[in-house]
């Protein structure tokens, strides 16, 4: 399905989009555009032209549209809880933010079969879950009418990009709960990272797995936030997105383009 737009793609325009305004409120706004232009051309195309095949219909509403309805309701999330919080009292936003991580991670908990099955790559029901024959009926409704067209929903792509979306915004709320607990008068000095989201995840799986942090004793879930809390960025369900770049056809793709790098640089000292 040539007509999709990657992963990567997506990711960093969404990412150019928030560096390109000071203004958060504006920066979610425009991503959120963002998204719902690439859904409708996508439902377009979808009502237009089918599928070639069941593989690639289950492909699409297990994978292409979660991740990027996912990052739509992300957007929804940070924008409404800046709406309603962010010119709060400071000492109230510690006592919100943990009441928002409670209420996202309840609603992880209660969906937690479906987290696990997309998590540990199974696929036993993937006909009966991403199949619009199979829908039935919507599995999690949604105001934004994605999920009521049946030319355009399966009976759990909604539940999954739900879940991507939550995910997500936990991952935000934590940002703001670790700003919140630092003195608000000191500001942690940030790198922008202008790669891809998928990028930096593969650079923290390296780390982990080549065992260069805390002599092989760092957890992964520590390295991405170290790799979160140094870039600014919002790495989201990075065993989801291990699993994508894991079934790349070069799943080492960044890092061969950093060793690349080096081997430029070295080759031109050596001129």
């Amino acid at each position: 399905m040539n007509w999709l737009i990657s992963h990567e793609e997506i990711e960093s325009e969404l990412i150019q989009i928030e560096q390109s305004f000071l203004n958060t409120i504006v920066a979610y706004n425009k991503a959120i555009s963002y998204c719902q232009l690439i859904l409708e051309q996508y439902r377009s195309v979808v009502v237009s032209n089918g599928f070639p095949d069941e593989v690639s219909e289950i492909q699409f509403f297990k994978i292409e549209k979660p991740f990027l309805f996912g990052q739509l309701l992300r957007y929804i999330h940070q924008l409404n809880f800046e709406l309603e919080y962010a010119k709060i009292a400071y000492d109230a936003n510690e006592r919100i933010i943990p009441q928002k991580i409670l209420e996202v991670n309840t609603y992880l908990f209660n969906h937690r079969d479906i987290v696990l099955y997309v998590e540990l790559g199974n696929d036993s029901l993937d006909q009966q879950y991403f199949l619009r024959k199979n829908r039935g009926f919507c599995i999690s409704p949604s105001s934004n009418g994605f999920s009521f067209d049946p030319d355009f929903s399966s009976s759990h792509d909604v539940l999954l990009a739900n879940i991507f979306g939550y995910q997500g915004f936990l991952q935000f709320l934590q940002q703001k709960l670790g700003s919140a607990s630092l003195n608000p008068d000191f500001t942690i000095p940030q790198i922008n990272w202008t790669k891809s989201k998928t990028a930096l995840i593969e650079l923290g799986f390296a780390l982990f797995y080549s065992g260069v942090i805390n002599h092989g004793n760092a957890s992964l879930k520590s390295i991405m936030q170290f790799l979160e809390e140094v870039t600014g960025m919002d790495l989201g369900n990075y065993h989801h997105t291990a699993i994508r770049i894991r079934n790349r056809s070069n799943p080492t793709k960044f890092m061969d383009k950093l060793r690349d790098s080096l081997q430029d640089w070295v080759a031109d000292l050596d001129d």
